[in-house]
């Protein structure tokens, strides 16, 4: 039988660039770079509140308060981690503070360690969790080193042998954390049997620091035939004096260069082999081994030309992000790290926005987003957004997270905080959402990510589904067009459907006016809109014998739908 001569000349789903009939199943996110003619299909012109785990347009969840905190608090963080909960316990401050959880074997008391809240201070679960807002209380990082030299007096020896001898002493916390030495003393000719009175051992200073303890050291011949300090006793803290009572000497000093972290040093990093990291001015530090407490001035990197902004670790690699260029860290101890520029200019505009995954660390710099990790440096939005678009959503101001192996994004312009959605390693489009956040926590236990809204702590896509929307590519048709049906498949109803007439022929919108005056609308002179409540999958009739150029889809409501399928006929909408 040979085909009609007015049949549709085409009956697939999908014709690049050109469609008869239309079907709308794969909802890739948002695109605003390209053209709306000239999006790929599954890529829509507007993507809101769409939770893309099942590839359909699917809403999220609106988020469930659990937990409330004092106002004008800016990060969150929960203690309690090796509980389950909700609730218990959400430490929160005014400031943006990086909190990281001390590597320590058994440890019941969960100390740790953060900075952003002044000085970097540590605590624990005695200590922060005492009486809400939390956390109650903390100790001041570090362990200051004496700053008087001793004062020793020689007596009671028979030996016709001399030797001189050097002494210092230290501090000593409860917890076993020992600061630098003392300056040195002065130079001690004695006897070698002589019984030394040492005096002049300075009380700790003031301040939230546990010490409780005095390590007093002298000079031997050490097994390298240098200068070194030995152990000599322990005393009591604010106990003035002690004697050398020719007892043998112990272990040798290790604390020497062991110093506080600089008072201003910030986002504090953990990174692998116990090591941690944090921004000091111009600098990053890194502490010593397993001792978070102490920071020998040694071990510093310098980005030249760039201030550091950010510090992120994927692997065993740390990525510091800087005003210039993002530089790549490594080594297995603070004595042997490696830092190298990486050789691309993309500044950190955003230190909360830079978030770590396994595999890599995504970025808002003034381009776009960047992404560093397997496969090199690349921009994420590249073809998805402009660099004006782009600017237009502020990227200073964005606050990042991970989600389902996704990057979740807010941000701010004009005191409105709104959100996006992206996969970094497949990044078709943007799903945008008006769902606000300041801070992010994201619990590991309970693989939950938790927001902070207000005062109000937030479990996400666990409430009650939001309103989803998508407005999708502009489909061009091969000729003018009237299309007759139209058929939306969803999980439930009722779903918002508009079709947009676009670019109509020359007598186009007074015929639409006139045939069908009390259904269409018109937005704009050169576009007439038809909206209809679709209440369950029946196919529905569109409004008859109108000639159409362009038209656009959009679906919005609150059950998932799977697709949307626009036809010439009955029979066409069939196939």
């Amino acid at each position: 039988m040979r085909r009609r001569v007015d049949a549709p000349i085409q009956r697939r789903c999908h014709v690049p660039g050109h469609a008869l009939k239309i079907a709308i199943t794969a909802f890739m996110g948002e695109s605003r770079a390209a053209h709306p003619l000239n999006l790929p299909d599954g890529v829509s012109q507007i993507s809101l509140n769409q939770n893309p785990v099942r590839g359909d347009l699917r809403p999220w969840k609106a988020p469930s308060t659990v937990a409330t905190v004092p106002s004008g608090r800016n990060t969150i963080y929960r203690m309690g981690r090796d509980t389950a909960s909700d609730s218990l316990y959400w430490l929160s401050w005014t400031g943006i503070v990086h909190a990281v959880r001390a590597t320590i074997a058994d440890d019941t008391t969960e100390r740790t360690y953060y900075t952003g809240d002044g000085v970097p201070k540590v605590t624990d679960n005695t200590l922060a969790l005492a009486t809400a807002p939390y956390p109650t209380a903390f100790r001041l990082l570090g362990v200051p080193a004496p700053t008087s030299q001793l004062t020793l007096v020689a007596n009671s020896g028979v030996s016709a042998t001399t030797q001189t001898r050097y002494y210092v002493y230290t501090y000593v916390t409860d917890k076993g954390e020992e600061s630098a030495q003392s300056p040195v003393s002065a130079a001690l000719t004695c006897k070698t049997d002589d019984a030394v009175d040492i005096s002049n051992i300075a009380s700790p200073p003031a301040g939230a620091y546990g010490i409780t303890r005095v390590r007093i050291y002298r000079t031997q011949s050490g097994v390298t035939n240098e200068t070194e300090f030995f152990f000599l006793r322990e005393i009591a803290s604010g106990v003035a004096t002690s004697t050398d009572d020719k007892r043998t000497l112990a272990e040798v000093l290790v604390s020497t260069n062991w110093l506080t972290p600089p008072a201003a040093l910030t986002n504090l990093t953990a990174m692998w082999n116990g090591m941690m990291a944090g921004i000091s001015g111009k600098s990053v530090r890194v502490c010593e081994a397993y001792k978070p407490y102490a920071w020998p001035a040694s071990y510093e990197i310098l980005p030249p030309d760039a201030t550091p902004v950010a510090l992120k670790v994927f692997g065993q690699t740390m990525l510091v992000l800087t005003t210039g260029k993002p530089r790549l860290v490594s080594g297995g101890s603070p004595d042997s790290l490696d830092d190298q520029p990486v050789e691309w200019n993309e500044a950190c505009v955003s230190a909360r926005s830079a978030v770590s995954f396994g595999h890599g660390v995504v970025w808002a710099c003034p381009d776009g987003l960047a992404y560093l990790g397997s496969g090199g440096p690349r921009m994420i939005t590249n073809g998805i957004m402009t660099k004006e678009d782009w600017r237009a959503i502020k990227p200073e101001t964005i606050v990042g997270s991970m989600y389902e192996g996704a990057y979740l994004g807010m941000y701010t312009v004009g005191g409105v905080t709104k959100g996006f959605m992206i996969d970094p390693m497949n990044p078709r489009g943007m799903l945008f959402t008006d769902i606000p956040a300041t801070a992010f926590y994201f619990d590991e236990l309970q693989d939950q990510l938790y927001l902070l809204d207000g005062t109000n702590i937030k479990t996400w896509n666990t409430g009650a589904p939001v309103t989803v929307t998508a407005r999708s590519k502009r489909f061009r048709l091969q000729r003018p067009t009237a299309f007759a049906c139209a058929q939306v498949l969803a999980d439930g109803y009722p779903v918002s459907f508009v079709i947009d007439a676009v670019n109509l022929p020359a007598d186009g919108v007074s015929k639409m006016v006139a045939l069908q005056p009390t259904v269409y609308t018109a937005p704009s002179t050169t576009t007439l809109r038809y909206t209809k409540s679709v209440t369950d999958r029946k196919p529905f009739r569109l409004p008859r014998g109108i000639l159409v150029n362009e038209i656009e889809v959009e679906l919005s409501g609150t059950s998932a739908v799977q697709g949307v399928l626009v036809a010439q006929s009955h029979a066409e909408l069939a196939q």
